[in-house]
């Protein structure tokens, strides 16, 4: 299964041919009627995209989307529009949709589109975008580390210089680029997302730069890109290092300029655009080897802002955890749970190589998997043994380490899957993964998966 596709169309037939034509690309879909059914079952269940109509009864697709702006913002909305009235859909992408497709709409688009939407949605999931609102701009820390990081982020936020941000994965990239759009000038403009993997190659040029009608194969009509749609606001490209080689110097003029064409046009369209981008990797290194431009480098890196791993910030690791145990309590409609004496140990003792996600993550599964009011160092599952003396950095980095983490991976999969009575999707939900995820830890990890799969 390559994902799980909600769709809202009140179109009987249409409905249902949109319907065929996912399933058989392999993606499991949930159709609904109208906005409000599809509202009434992300409530309860998780989705890799959504696919809206404009015009519906009962709550059109624009409220739809609003309402999933608020409750499920790492949800990648695409609207359904008319032929010729494309003027909301555009709207509702500088507010932060997706992507739209038109009526009557092309197969090969439609694919493209949901492939890359369910694309960044596993992105997403990896690198751990969506961390909590809380006590600055959705940031949550108070140690030295941290502190220094947000002054730089002010910085940042009041200059019109390009922005790179850098860190490890799971790090909260995208929370830094959200709050330096916040603090700036830009404020009232779009803020604009996309992540420069989930994007094929070869549809690079389209999606950054829009095209025109019979630029290629499915262009059935003219469409803005997203510098475009961009215009006065910012716009975060995350994985900036992904972005192709051909590509990185249309990109450079952009940004010297503020112009490009899109793709099979010949008239040179302008946009005013803050870009803020962010990479895992270390970006110097590629142009030293020849696959990221040194120029674009330059250009891309006028302010840095690097975010140090939680294992530096270990006066935050407390805080947080304290944070997302509230804030999970209170989704799941659980009682208040709180952290034994011993977790905040175990938390310090544990190197969090998935950074904030991770710590998000296993406290999320502690409170979904245990039955007692105060949650141990063992619900946290973190694959520490009783140490006999100090964690070594040899220990952490040594082979026994990385099998610890894929057996505590293992047992966690495995009590999910056992309280969700056998069903992997349920599972998956428990655990906050998308349900294609689940399956390739499955796989990867060895586990063996009993259960419908439903």
């Amino acid at each position: 299964m390559k994902g799980t596709i909600l769709l809202a169309e009140d179109d009987r037939n249409l409905r249902r041919v949109l319907q065929a034509t996912l399933t058989r690309e392999g993606y499991e879909v949930a159709a609904t009627p109208d906005g409000a059914a599809a509202a009434e079952w992300l409530d309860t269940q998780r989705a890799d995209a959504l696919i809206t109509d404009i015009r519906m009864p009962k709550m059109d697709g624009l409220a739809l989307f609003r309402r999933c702006r608020e409750r499920h913002p790492e949800l990648p909305v695409i609207l359904i529009t008319a032929f010729g009235k494309i003027e909301d859909a555009v709207e509702a992408m500088r507010a932060g949709a997706f992507d739209y497709i038109s009526k009557p709409f092309d197969e090969a688009e439609l694919l493209r589109v949901v492939g890359n939407a369910v694309a960044t949605s596993e992105a997403v999931d990896r690198e751990g975008a969506s961390a909590p609102a809380g006590e600055w701009f959705g940031m949550v820390g108070g140690s030295p580390a941290w502190l220094e990081v947000r002054k730089v982020i002010e910085k940042a936020a009041a200059s019109p210089f390009s922005v790179l941000i850098t860190g490890e994965t799971g790090t909260g990239k995208e929370l830094v680029a959200r709050a330096i759009h916040r603090i700036s000038g830009r404020r009232d403009g779009p803020f604009l997302k996309i992540n420069g993997a989930a994007i094929p190659p070869t549809l690079w040029e389209a999606e950054m730069f829009g095209y025109e009608k019979g630029a290629f194969t499915g262009a059935v009509q003219s469409k803005p890109g997203r510098f475009e749609l961009a215009d006065g606001g910012t716009f975060f490209l995350d994985e900036v290092g992904e972005v192709p080689l051909a590509a990185q110097g249309k990109l450079l003029r952009v940004l010297e300029d503020g112009e490009f064409e899109r793709v099979g046009g010949v008239r040179t369209l302008t946009a005013d655009v803050r870009l803020i981008c962010a990479s895992n990797r270390d970006l110097k290194r590629a142009t030293e080897r020849g696959r990221f431009r040194e120029d674009l480098y330059y250009r891309v890196s006028g302010i840095p802002v690097h975010l140090p791993p939680l294992r530096d910030r270990r006066e935050d690791l407390v805080p947080l955890a304290e944070f997302f145990l509230t804030r999970t309590c209170g989704e799941l409609g659980v009682a208040r749970k709180t952290l034994s004496p011993g977790t905040a140990e175990a938390l310090d003792r544990y190197p969090w190589p998935g950074n904030i996600r991770e710590l998000e993550n296993a406290v999320a599964r502690a409170v979904a998997l245990s039955d007692d009011d105060s949650l141990t160092s063992a619900d946290l599952c973190l694959g520490l043994a009783e140490p006999e003396g100090a964690l070594s950095q040899a220990d952490v980095e040594g082979e026994r380490f990385h099998e610890s983490v894929r057996e505590h991976k293992r047992s966690v999969i495995r009590r999910a899957i056992a309280k969700a009575g056998g069903s992997k999707t349920r599972a998956a939900e428990i655990l906050g993964l998308s349900p294609t995820y689940l399956s390739r830890l499955l796989r990867v990890l060895g586990v063996e998966g009993k259960g419908n799969g439903a």
